[in-house]
């Protein structure tokens, strides 16, 4: 195996153990993210783009205005720390209820009623569970603020009703299928332009967790570190 393919495997074991034991991507980004994550994501999704508002991607069902770039990096990275908090514990809590009775569960099914109420109250992640209308983006900081405080007591709640998500039992097996699994095979790009704030010709990786999110990966001087991440579609 390559130096590079293992150091990428091993950063993908140790994201999803640090998850599974805090629950929380808050102490992960100071162990694992570019300092500047924040700003590079910002950075790229503002290149190229005129000077009319339009609407952006940020999560399945969660959408946001380009104006919103311009909101400073504590409220971006709150904003990033709740949303795939919620995600990443719905995903667990939908692999922990999983079996042959579940197979065409339903997305409301994952999630405590409460949430479901919780979140159609406001218009901006009516559609993050069960798609109903047309989305309604992020527009202001002070709706970003509301839809990170939202998130987080959404997380809150399943944390409370679900219990803890399943605790890795085999440290060692987990490490084992994450070490040596096609799925876990970390895939290389060489840039043929900026991307992220990283140069041309710059390698970058993406590799895939079992907790649903598939993690991009640079080198930060003498170690790979998380640039960004994204849920995994398929």
């Amino acid at each position: 195996m390559k130096v590079e393919e293992k150091e990428a495997r091993e950063l993908a074991i140790q994201f999803t153990i640090r998850f599974t034991e805090t629950q929380d991507l808050s102490p992960i980004i100071k162990e694992l993210y570019f300092r500047d994550f924040i700003e590079r994501y910002k950075t790229f999704k503002t290149k190229g783009l005129n000077t009319e508002p339009v609407s952006l991607y940020f999560a399945p069902g969660l959408e946001y205005s380009s104006q919103l770039t311009v909101a400073d990096s504590k409220d971006w990275e709150d904003f990033y720390v709740a949303t795939n908090n919620f995600l990443i514990l719905g995903f667990i809590s939908a692999l922990a209820g999983q079996s042959d009775e579940t197979a065409n569960i339903k997305p409301s099914d994952l999630f405590p009623s409460e949430v479901i109420e919780l979140l159609d109250k406001n218009p901006a992640l009516a559609n993050m569970i069960l798609r109903k209308k047309p989305a309604k983006p992020v527009a202001t900081v002070g709706e970003m603020r509301a839809v990170t405080a939202t998130l987080a007591q959404a997380a809150t709640i399943i944390r409370e009703r679900r219990g803890r998500p399943p605790q890795i039992t085999d440290k060692a097996e987990l490490i084992r299928i994450m070490m040596n699994d096609e799925l876990f095979k970390p895939r290389v790009q060489v840039l043929n332009e900026s991307f992220f704030g990283f140069a041309k010709g710059t390698r970058i990786l993406f590799i895939k967790t079992p907790l649903g999110l598939q993690l991009m990966l640079a080198r930060d001087g003498d170690r790979l570190k998380i640039f960004w991440t994204e849920i995994i579609a398929d």
